[in-house]
């Protein structure tokens, strides 16, 4: 039987949209199971079932000729199946991050998880190929289909993500997965039919939903599984949104401080109060304290690095960026503020606080003296030019543990940044003051990086000798840096020298202070902390950065990557002189990077090259199978360094890390689709198709680096819907011209050539999927602004690689 086109285009669009929702999906249930960085790993997967899936299609063509619409349902079912049943098996392979040093096993339960997780990409990319075939005139329409479906599905599966958790991501796309083979199946031409195709859909359905809901399994190493083992520990309450899974844990052994408790006075001031922790992703945790209107029993807030910026200012004015469970506000509370914004990007945290934690936490968004806002901490100051504050306070980020792992060094954050700073600074009152507190890693590096992105951030704001504006101390695990807008007067130096004696907490940098008050509580080897303040500070600078084991130069917003520490160049330095302890300071994020495009050079050259050896012995495509190879890799990279470019750059405009990803993946996607579809109507012509979208691209990526940025900080204060109108607006051009080029390159094939085009299929799922990796890996050392570059320079390469392509085919 055969597959109309309003059967088979309905179908790839659900296809489609699975495809593109199970891997966000399995980024977020590893990021829950692991850590975030496995997002990199699971994008090796899909590239690993996207090329399996063209080369399979391309070795077994001639078999496959006359049966596609048979295959096509058959994956259909097949993917019915196996979305919900390789996340079950996947959950039961005993992986562990932190032991892949030490045990070689982990090795072959590393690669147990790419085969187990690539079988539902493989099958997803399988139906679109064999679509293809299908409709062999009509590929552009096909394509549109593809992209519309994969737009779509990356903004229904964000917008589940607030509804569901991670785990029940897999069973709800199966009913996607059913729609679709019942798309491909219909219609029956007698009931005997219609049992033939149910049957094996409802016992596809009864396998995957009678065993339920396979939980995620959480790594050991994560703090929450740690929690879990307390013996009175419990999970009271869990919220989802696509920015984490918050779950509040209850036990009378949670015991979370921001820092050190420097020689706190228990005995007079009494016990800590009970807390509830709040673990983001199982990882980082945020404590929610009991309170019940008394601020004495919070005393021992005064205790801390993060307590020094109020004895600065006097009854301030705060803002707190990254409010989490509230200790921050309470802080400030204790600590005399007359009131107190606090800013949350995580929506999970102000529902839990609001609802099923309002009495716990003695109603502390309520007071009138707070005012909670749910927004990410930089697009809040950017959106309120004309607010004024005395203080700005921006917390500790994520949990020690999760920071000395390494595992934030791919997190991109624009909090962080010279510029993000600069605006901080711009929004204090004449006499105010910002305050940063981070953990402290060893070697040191982190509150290092922080000094010098304060120096750096003051000189920007038009600051001569930022040195006279700044104090920086130190605990055993974290340290806290203020910048003052005006230089600090006599009576503030004492405060601070008085502050850090009386709590025993080392003092890293005041002006005026001198070597032998430095180091000299929690003594390291050398007083580290202070040279560096010193070297920031002198002509040396950029020298200091240089010579310096890790990466401390500041993090701009061309490259916001604050917990980018490794320096690829002295990673053999580091094994050398760490032996075999230098597993705990490894940035896995950055390793696991690396891991993922060298996975990909692998795979590739395994997959792309193994039919070009049976081409060559079949004769298939003589003379144009290195220009196939060539068109289809630049489409492949030059589309995804775009699109992780304009992600980033988007990211700064719309605030919301969420919102950036889900625009832009879901414009691009759309707009693109047009574009194929617009395209196939001129396919007379298809290297002219490809030369005017490539001029276009070129013209709108040189338009876009110069004319945004005046462009977001002029509507930086626009409504969030305004935002994204504008967002969508602005990509739909770009997206449109960026869906030209493959469409015309498939169907030139399919034209002459059509064994090539499975292949053609897998190199652009290869090239894209490890495109997104090297782009990343690009900006972090070069920035987005070279990544936008590199791709323009793509894609105009494969302007040339379409017209010899054309050429061979003739």
């Amino acid at each position: 039987m055969t597959i109309s086109p309003r059967q088979l285009y309905p179908a790839i669009l659900l296809i489609s949209a699975i495809g593109i929702a199970f891997q966000v999906g399995l980024m977020r249930v590893f990021s829950v199971a692991q850590w975030h960085h496995f997002a990199y790993m699971i994008i090796s997967i899909a590239m690993l079932g996207v090329g399996a899936s063209g080369t399979v299609i391309a070795l077994l063509r001639n078999q496959l000729r006359g049966r596609e619409a048979a295959a096509i349902r058959l994956c259909a079912l097949a993917i019915t199946l196996s979305l919900a049943l390789c996340y079950r098996l996947s959950q039961a392979v005993p992986f562990e991050t932190h032991r892949l040093i030490h045990e070689p096993a982990q090795l072959a339960y590393l690669g147990l998880l790419y085969v187990i997780l690539a079988v539902p990409f493989f099958l997803c990319a399988a139906c679109v190929t064999l679509a293809f075939f299908l409709a062999p005139r009509h590929i552009p329409r096909v394509y549109f289909f593809d992209m519309v479906g994969s737009g779509l599905g990356a903004f229904a599966v964000v917008a589940l993500m607030y509804m569901v958790s991670p785990a029940a991501i897999p069973y709800c796309l199966t009913g996607f997965g059913a729609a679709a083979y019942l798309l491909l199946s219909c219609p029956w031409e007698n009931r005997w039919t219609a049992a033939w195709r149910l049957v094996p859909l409802v016992a596809v359905l009864a396998i995957v939903f009678i065993p339920g809901i396979q939980p995620v399994n959480v790594s050991e190493y994560k703090d929450l599984s740690y929690a879990l083992q307390y013996p009175d520990a419990e999970v009271v309450h869990e919220t989802y949104s696509p920015l984490s899974v918050v779950t509040a844990v209850s036990s009378s052994m949670i015991r979370e401080t921001p820092g050190q408790i420097a020689n706190y006075p228990m005995s007079e001031l009494g016990e800590l109060p009970e807390q509830i922790g709040l673990f983001f992703d199982a990882g980082a945790v945020s404590p929610v304290h009991r309170f019940d209107g008394d601020l004495d029993r919070f005393a021992f807030l005064d205790y801390v690095t993060g307590a020094l910026p109020y004895r600065l200012v006097d009854e301030p004015e705060a803002l707190v960026l990254g409010a989490g469970g509230g200790t921050d506000i309470l802080q400030a509370l204790t600590l005399g503020a007359r009131h107190v914004t606090a800013v949350e990007v995580d929506p999970g945290v102000f529902s839990l606080l609001e609802g099923p934690l309002r009495d716990f936490s003695g109603d502390l968004l309520a007071r009138p003296d707070v005012e909670a806002v749910l927004a990410e901490g930089r697009g809040f100051a950017e959106a309120n030019p004309d607010a004024r504050y005395d203080l700005i306070q921006v917390p500790l980020f994520g949990s020690f543990g999760a920071g000395a792992g390494g595992v934030l060094a791919l997190n991109e954050s624009y909090v962080y940044t010279v510029e993000a700073l600069a605006v901080y600074l711009d929004r204090l009152t004449d006499d105010g003051v910002l305050a940063l507190t981070t953990w402290l890693k060893t070697p040191p590096r982190d509150a290092i990086k922080l000094f010098a992105t304060t120096v750096e951030a003051l000189e920007q704001s038009g600051v001569e000798n930022p040195g006279e504006h700044m104090a920086f101390i130190r605990s055993w695990n974290n340290a806290t840096i203020v910048a003052s807008k005006q230089p600090l007067d006599d009576d503030q130096i004492n405060a601070i020298r008085e502050f850090s004696d009386e709590r025993f907490l080392d003092l890293a940098y005041y002006p005026g202070i001198t070597a032998d008050e430095a180091n000299r509580y929690t003594m390291l080897d050398e007083p580290h902390y202070y040279n560096a303040a010193q070297e920031i500070l002198s002509p040396n600078r950029e020298a200091f950065y240089e010579d310096y084991l890790f990466f401390i130069e500041p993090a701009t917003d061309d490259r916001p990557y604050f917990f980018r520490f490794l320096k690829p160049t002295n990673l053999p330095h580091i094994l050398r002189e760490m032996g075999r302890e230098w597993a705990p300071f490894m940035e896995w994020g950055y390793v696991v990077l690396l891991g993922a495009v060298a996975q990909g050079f692998i795979v590739s050259l395994a997959l792309i090259v193994l039919p070009l050896a049976v081409f060559a012995r079949k004769g298939a495509g003589r003379g144009a199978r290195s220009w196939t190879l060539l068109y289809f890799t630049c489409l492949g990279l030059g589309y995804m360094f775009l699109e992780i470019g304009f992600i980033q750059t988007f990211m700064r405009f719309l605030a919301y890390p969420i919102y950036s990803v889900t625009v832009v993946l879901t414009s691009f996607m759309i707009f693109s689709g047009l574009g194929s579809l617009t395209a196939g109507r001129f396919m007379a012509r298809k290297p002219v198709v490809v030369a005017v979208a490539a001029l276009a691209i070129l013209l709108l990526s040189v338009l876009y680096l110069a004319g945004l940025p005046p462009l977001f900080e002029f509507g930086a204060g626009w409504s969030d819907a305004v935002k994204i109108t504008v967002s969508i607006l602005l990509l739909a051009p770009l997206a449109f011209f960026m869906g030209m080029p493959f469409p015309a390159g498939l169907q030139l094939l399919s034209d002459r050539a059509d064994g090539l085009v499975p292949w053609a299929w897998g190199i652009n799922g290869f090239s894209s999927v490890i495109g997104a990796s090297l782009a990343t890996l690009t900006a972090v050392h070069f920035g987005f602004t070279t990544v936008v570059f590199i791709a323009v320079l793509i894609y105009m390469l494969s302007v040339w690689g379409i017209l010899r392509l054309d050429g061979r085919l003739a």
